[in-house]
């Protein structure tokens, strides 16, 4: 007979129960789903402890293929449960996991179970663990069935025999959970330090590359194209400014020349400066050479389809199409710049940026046979969104810079173990990483570094419309991904003031700032109903939720979506739906079936206050972006004005009184708010910013019309090198 003693965890008012799975707050019991329960048992168990993302996944879903947003909203449940919103019992550590900060008492690390039986006491170790939806036997499992198949025979054998089959029992045990624990074991670092220093210090340098042999850096600075040797101080400017760029660079294997892009046209220079030579046309994506430095691979966008392309290295013969991915699936995301595929040092694979559903939050890296184009995703874990990509040497993984599903949507650089596809952050910061390039021995890594600072600002225009006065002071990037105001004067915005990506609300002076939200997926493009009452938002890769002002009776609306707004008497809600071609939608602000409104892109949609309209940014059919303003009730476009700039970033407002619609341009190297009035007459210039040295993000009117507040602040962009050590 079987006499279970309790395994007890004890830490505050709360009572951790292992062998019964519950949580108690003094003799009540609160209920956790299973998943939830196995988190807040893990951080217990490593209390004071820093538990990355990566090893909470790893342990508890045992590979499982899950987002970062599962283990969010269970620790979301989990503090529900501990009423732990101030965090003081699981602390997040931004960008790099989760402590327990309370102590915690029990009564021994593993629920054991006496055995009754003739001349042998055994004592036995029980682990049961489930998937979460009741499916399969875990390994523990069958070892404790085998295990009580054990002492059947025990029982009916002599004394010498027991003894033999225990002493046979432990050691198969042993053996069995160490290779167990072996397996389950978070995945090590990928490199033994990690270390940085600046390249350029001006704040003004972008998509950067090193040459194979580490010998020399190139960059674009100011729409010039520069070398500088690595050991060296000055760099050189090898090709003159000019305004489509030098994107998408890349270094051929020698290290002799430079391939840049404009226009989607590659061209190649010399390392040392010279005249440049045409090599492909509509190459869509950064180029990948092959090993032996003959081929390259990159992606040219088809009607409806994207393809892996490969061609001779210098522009000559008959390309070939590797391997095709057709809408929704794709390779790349059009709106990002520099992104594209990877050669593998043996020439086999070529590992590229991929996903589904059309939209960001689908991303993961694909592995294409050269042999014969055939594909398979290398990771269960997707992305926001994967930009350029470069294989290590000894072909034992990849690094790529990519955004994070459901977090703050930095760029941050990852390795990815090949082929089982483990993904680890290499370096964490509040930063974000441009471009990715390593040197062929793979011990430097350089990169874009971009440090972005975001304040709100207001305009009042009853007094002066010069008159901008500076209200938020952080570094939290204030209203960085929008921001809106409610009838009695607030503003409500995003903020990383907290650590992570939260809304906040303040008073119109900046006075009163005060928290909403407070967990670790990205909340962002707020909006505020007609009432005052509630805050729809976009939820870091989980859709459009709802909340009451105060940040209470969250509520999710759909399972995916951005850019809400709603419409004036706020019964409707619309939004773009990225994974459906960046159409329109409409939902009912309490929830229900979503309306389709178009088949075509529609972004960042907004509602005239008098609810005759509807205007939005999408693309003409000679693909410029256009700000079009359709009838709230359907029916053919009333107006359209051309933009300049992609339309997919960047909202629009309509001013109070209906008459002109507010939107961010790109003017003579200036980034404006411009007031477009709708009778076709000339634009206002709001506010006109030096995009060398600020940007504007979000922006919004007061309900009277009388101020205008928006989000800007510095952005310097500099080339950083990291010194890997394996």
């Amino acid at each position: 007979m079987q006499k279970p003693v309790h395994q007890i965890y004890s830490f505050d008012e709360f009572t951790l129960d292992l062998t019964r799975g519950s949580l108690l707050r003094g003799a009540e019991e609160i209920k956790l789903r299973p998943k939830s329960f196995e988190v807040l048992k893990y951080l217990a168990e490593n209390g004071g402890r820093l538990i990355s993302k990566d090893e909470l996944i790893e342990t508890v879903w045992q590979g499982m293929a899950v987002s970062d947003g599962s283990l969010v909203q269970c620790l979301i449940e989990i503090r529900q449960a501990l009423d732990d919103k101030s965090q003081e019992i699981i602390r997040t550590v931004p960008r790099r996991g989760y402590i327990f900060e309370k102590e915690v008492s029990d009564n021994g690390a593993a629920t054991i179970y006496t055995e009754e039986t003739a001349g042998v006491h055994l004592v036995i170790e029980e682990t049961e663990e489930t998937n979460g939806h009741g499916e399969g036997t875990s390994q523990q499992q069958q070892l404790a069935v085998g295990r009580r198949s054990l002492i059947g025979t025990v029982k009916r054998h002599k004394f010498v025999t027991a003894l033999a089959l225990t002493a046979l029992l432990v050691t198969a045990s042993g053996i069995a959970y160490g290779v167990f624990v072996f397996l389950r074991r978070p995945a090590g670092p990928p490199f033994k330090s990690v270390s940085i220093k600046q390249v350029t210090t001006d704040g003004k340098s972008g998509a950067a590359v090193i040459s194979p042999n580490g010998n020399y850096v190139a960059f674009e600075n100011q729409d010039s194209l520069w070398v500088r040797q690595v050991a060296a101080v000055n760099p050189t400017q090898i090709a003159p400014p000019n305004k489509k760029g030098y994107g998408r660079k890349v270094f051929s294997p020698d290290s002799n020349f430079i391939y840049y892009q404009q226009s989607d046209v590659l061209y190649q220079i010399p390392v040392l400066g010279g005249t440049p030579r045409k090599i492909l046309e509509d190459v869509k994506s950064a180029a990948a050479f092959s090993p032996d430095g003959k081929r390259l691979a990159f992606v040219r966008g088809g009607e409806g389809e994207q393809k892996l392309i490969l061609a001779n290295a210098d522009g000559s013969g008959e390309e070939q199409t590797l391997a095709v991915r057709k809408l929704p699936e794709f390779f790349i995301l059009p709106v990002l710049g520099n992104t594209g595929p990877a050669w593998s040092p043996d020439g086999t694979i070529i590992v590229c940026p991929g996903g589904d559903g059309g939209g960001f939050g689908e991303s993961y890296p694909v592995a294409v046979s050269v042999a014969d184009g055939t594909q398979k995703p290398i990771t269960k874990k997707h992305w926001n969104a994967i930009l350029q990509m470069a294989w290590l040497a000894d072909g034992s993984g990849f690094l790529m810079n990519a955004k994070d599903n459901g977090t703050d949507a930095t760029r941050q650089i990852w390795h990815v173990s090949y082929p089982n596809g483990v993904p680890q952050r290499i370096y964490n910061d509040d930063n974000e990483y441009d471009t990715l390039s390593l040197s062929a021995n793979s011990d430097k890594l350089v990169s874009v570094r971009r440090e972005v600072r975001s304040n709100i600002w207001v305009i009042e225009f009853q007094d002066d419309p010069t008159n901008v006065k500076q209200i938020t002071f952080g570094t939290g990037q204030d209203g960085y991904w929008g921001l809106d105001t409610t009838p009695d004067g607030k503003v409500v915005y995003d903020s990383r003031a907290g650590g992570e990506r939260d809304l906040w609300i303040m008073d119109a002076d900046g006075g009163n700032q005060r928290q909403l939200t407070n967990d670790a997926l990205m909340e962002a493009f707020a909006r505020i109903s007609p009432d005052g009452r509630q805050i729809v938002f976009h939820l870091g890769g989980k859709g459009l939720w709802k909340m009451d002002l105060d940040g209470t009776n969250r509520k999710q609306l759909t399972d995916g979506g951005m850019f809400p707004t709603y419409s004036p008497d706020g019964n409707w809600i619309l939004y773009t739906k990225p994974k459906d071609k960046w159409s329109m939608w409409k939902i009912s602000s309490d929830g229900g079936d979503p309306v389709r409104l178009t088949d075509h892109p529609a972004y960042h949609p907004a509602i005239s206050p008098d609810g005759k309209w509807i205007a939005y940014k999408t693309n003409n059919f000679s693909r410029e972006p256009v700000l079009r303003i359709i009838p709230f009730d359907g029916g053919e476009p009333f107006k359209e004005f051309a933009i300049n700039g992609n339309p997919t970033w960047g909202h629009i407002e309509w001013t109070p009184d209906s008459k002109a619609i507010t939107d961010k341009r790109q003017i003579n190297e200036a980034a404006q708010i411009v007031s477009q009035p709708l009778d076709g007459g000339e634009p206002k210039v709001l506010v006109s910013l030096k995009t060398d040295s600020e940007s504007i993000r979000g922006f919004a009117w007061s309900r009277d019309g009388k101020q205008l507040f928006f989000a800007s602040g510095p952005v310097n962009s500099n080339v950083v090198m990291f010194d890997l050590v394996r």
